[in-house]
């Protein structure tokens, strides 16, 4: 028989798992810390930097600056740039000091679960996740901070639990609040919202007096963003990136429906679970939340059949939770099966879709990842062979800026390609809404739009790169008679517009021939 337990042995208890939660803080920030000295690589934060740019430069979101994210990703960007400045390394900080503050939701997830052992588990399982390269958790993405407020509104969510019934209707608010900005950032954060209102379902014998004000604070969020572009005269196209494209993006994927099925199947089976328990007069407590959260998360993340791992950080912390639980949460037989089919199929769609990435990119396998890091710093590999290591790009985005720099005749530049961190880099604004040359494809009527914005306002710059997306035709019949070809380099040019004088000495005066 063990002695009881000592108050000073529970404080004992508490500073040394609170000692080792810190250090798993401490592992996360140490794994990230080469993300703060990576090049500017990455075409989609090179689009919010760029888009952010030029809202620091008074122009609005939406009408006059474009991409199909919802809101809180650009204004996040624009103030850490006002901030910090547009390099990687604020950049990668801030986007750090978010992921554990993330960790910090999950840990006391855990210890209000499962106790303070889990809790470290649960920690040291995120840090692995969310610290190393494997789902692209070194950059700065909408699900990097959308996770955040979600993880913060499963918590308040949790918290809730304890409180009388009358008490709880503040914290459910909350909880949709957060649930709220977590959209904000990118719209799949409702897959979330809905792990939360199924496990009111399960869990209250009035749920729609929980739902209705996770409802209502989640709404809130959502309608003072759109209120926003309303009074700025935007709402059309805050309305077409938030809810208009994604019909575009679904067209453009790659689309199985046995896949799709497959994405949805986990969640399906942990519903399955859960009402058969119910149906049986079970008690369903809450320790079982994490399993249906993940779930939805997987949901969330595959809802999109494009094979970008970042995809999957919606559902780290949800994955933390459920490997940090116990395992015994399901004695019958048949409920292990239920789980275990739902198991093999996260396994089964996560492989099927994101295999291809880890095949193609070698920036996410955390050993070559680590080893490039460390061969740059101890001088064994050149900037350049550093960049090159992440993308050509980066050299071209250097080399136009550098360019653009040197000849100085002008600060407004267009570009058509996948070099949009040109425009954060240099400190350049873009007369026009789409930035890059994908978007600028596939959205309908952007090409018009853009020789419009061109003509009405000729930038100084434009560079136009053979790698882009797609060609361009309409854009070389404005160049022609207008501008003159000032450098070209492997599969990029740069155009001086012919009446502005810089310190560069022209190629030639035809955009289709150059010297």
């Amino acid at each position: 028989m063990h002695p009881p337990r000592t108050h000073t042995s529970r404080t004992r208890d508490i500073a040394l798992y609170g000692a080792l939660a810190a250090l798993t803080l401490l592992l996360t920030f140490a794994l990230r810390y080469p993300s703060l000295l990576e090049p500017r690589w990455y075409g989609d934060e090179g689009i919010f930097a760029a888009i952010a740019q030029n809202m620091r430069d008074g122009r609005t979101l939406y009408s006059q600056a474009w991409d199909n994210k919802p809101p809180l990703i650009f204004f996040t960007y624009a103030a850490i740039q006002s901030l910090f400045g547009t390099g990687v390394f604020p950049l990668h900080m801030v986007t750090t000091v978010a992921v554990m503050l993330t960790q910090g939701a999950v840990i006391a997830l855990a210890f209000a679960v499962f106790g303070a052992p889990r809790a470290v588990v649960a920690g040291a399982i995120f840090a692995m996740i969310m610290g190393t390269p494997v789902i692209e958790a070194n950059l700065a993405m909408t699900e990097t901070y959308m996770i955040l407020p979600a993880s913060l509104a499963a918590l308040v969510f949790v918290l809730a639990q304890r409180r009388a019934e009358e008490q709880r209707g503040a914290l459910y608010v909350l909880a949709g609040l957060l649930l709220g900005v977590a959209a904000g950032y990118k719209q799949v954060a409702v897959f979330d919202g809905a792990a939360i209102g199924l496990m009111i379902w399960y869990t209250h014998e009035r749920p729609w007096r929980a739902i209705a004000p996770l409802a209502a604070g989640f709404a809130l969020p959502q309608l003072a963003l759109a209120g926003l572009f309303f009074a700025d005269g935007a709402f059309a196209g805050y309305w077409y990136a938030v809810v208009g494209s994604l019909g575009l993006y679904a067209g453009l994927s790659p689309e199985n429906p046995a896949i799709r099925f497959g994405g949805y199947l986990p969640a399906l089976l942990v519903v399955a679970w859960m009402t058969r328990r119910k149906g049986r007069g079970e008690a369903i407590g809450i320790e079982s939340f994490p399993l249906l959260w993940l779930g939805f998360a997987v949901a969330g993340s595959v809802s999109s059949s494009f094979a970008f791992p970042h995809y999957l950080q919606q559902a780290a912390p949800a994955l933390a939770l459920t490997l940090a639980t116990p395992a015994r949460v399901e004695a019958e037989q048949r409920g292990q099966v239920m789980l275990a089919a739902a198991a093999l199929a996260v396994t089964a769609i996560v492989s099927y879709q994101f295999a291809p990435a880890y095949h193609q990119r070698r920036q996410i396998d955390p050993v070559s990842y680590y080893r490039a890091f460390i061969d740059h710093r101890r001088g064994n590999t050149s900037d350049l062979e550093y960049a090159y290591y992440f993308d050509g790009k980066t050299a071209t985005v250097r080399d136009v800026v550098s360019i653009l720099k040197r000849d100085d005749a002008g600060t407004s530049v267009y570009v058509w390609g996948e070099v949009p961190w040109i425009y954060a880099a240099g400190g350049f604004a873009n007369p026009t809404r789409y930035y890059t040359s994908f978007l600028g494809d596939v959205v309908p009527g952007a090409k018009a739009e853009i020789i419009r914005d061109l003509s009405a306002h000729p930038p100084v710059y434009i560079v136009v790169s053979d790698g882009a997306y797609a060609t361009f035709d309409e854009l070389t019949g404005f160049l022609r008679g207008r501008y003159t070809v000032l450098h070209e380099q492997g599969d990029w040019r740069i155009y001086r517009l012919s009446t502005a004088t810089g310190a560069i000495q022209p190629l030639s005066a035809d955009p289709q021939h150059p010297s």
